[in-house]
């Protein structure tokens, strides 16, 4: 399969960061959006790094449908970007989600067919602020079918992300999306509450031993799903943040912080869901999820911090 149309629904940090990636490839590169918001990207562009890149704007389905559709929105954008998702994807489209959570799929497939799909875990460190988005050539996406195979479709696609940003094909990436999901759902609500950056990981370890309350949680709560998520998966997380910048920030705080909402319903709320169906106590994971929700709500309101 020769993937010459590319198309990103989102352009977010993760979004603009699979731009970059396909800088330089062979494919075209769509970027889908409406209204004023496609007048802003066709006017601006986008700064990646420093470096200016023109976009080729569409509105979904407009144009041919692509031989790959990358879905980067954010999670509480998602139920409104599936009327465009659907209309963007032919018969042989391969949708990809970049999002975080556990669901994504599962929401996209249910909506355009289950076959379109491949599976997709990224551990990237981005920063955006308005057009303007800076990366770290650290982390990497990890693609693989959900059975575990390596079909011709997911080593077309790796070949063509591979590069810029390192890509890596995964026999096990429903496991790889828990051992994300634990430490995102960790990571962002403990830096996000803590009004801290990167560096605090880094030096001061009551900060590690916070983050595995609750990834203890969400292995108890991965087992109760079937999932072999184990205390090995949490020590292999040790030294993580050493070879990223000091004074990052997780996407969950920069929404904070600008005063966006926030993807704790996709990062907390999923485990509190399932962990209602199937009997899972998580009492440190509905203690952050209301942290974050209060913070939240002081945005909205316009109190101030100390």
């Amino acid at each position: 399969m020769e993937l010459t149309e590319v198309s990103i629904l989102g352009l977010g940090a993760e979004g603009s960061i699979a731009f970059r990636a396909l800088m330089g490839k062979p494919c075209r590169v769509r970027i889908l959006a409406r209204g004023q918001r496609a007048q802003r990207l066709k006017a601006e562009g986008i700064w990646i790094n420093g470096v200016h890149y023109d976009l080729h704007v569409a509105e979904p389905g407009a144009e041919p449908p692509p031989r790959l559709l990358i879905v980067a929105v954010k999670g509480y954008q998602l139920e409104d970007a599936l009327d465009d998702a659907a209309i963007e994807t032919g018969p042989d489209t391969v949708v990809m989600s970049l999002m975080n959570g556990l669901t994504s799929e599962e929401v996209l497939a249910r909506r355009i067919g289950a076959d379109h799909l491949i599976y997709c875990m990224s551990r990237l460190n981005a920063r955006k602020c308005g057009s303007h988005v800076e990366f770290q050539p650290v982390g990497d996406i990890c693609i693989g079918e959900r059975d575990g195979s390596v079909t011709d479709r997911i080593q077309e696609i790796h070949d063509l992300l591979d590069g810029v940003v390192s890509c890596r094909i995964s026999r096990e990436i429903l496991l790889d999306i828990w051992r994300k999901y634990m430490f995102n759902a960790a990571f962002n609500t403990e830096e996000s509450i803590l009004r801290c950056r990167h560096r605090w990981f880094q030096q001061l370890p009551e900060t590690g031993a916070a983050l595995e309350c609750i990834m203890e949680e969400i292995v108890r709560l991965a087992n109760a799903c079937g999932v072999d998520l184990s205390e090995a998966d949490i020590r292999a997380l040790d030294g993580y943040f050493d070879p990223y910048p000091g004074d990052g920030l997780c996407s969950m705080a920069q929404d904070l912080q600008a005063g966006r909402p926030t993807e704790i319903d996709m990062l907390i709320g999923e485990a509190l869901e399932l962990g209602r169906s199937r009997g899972v106590e998580l009492p440190v994971c509905r203690f952050v999820y209301h942290l974050v929700k209060a913070m939240e709500q002081a945005n909205a309101c316009g109190l101030e911090t100390w």
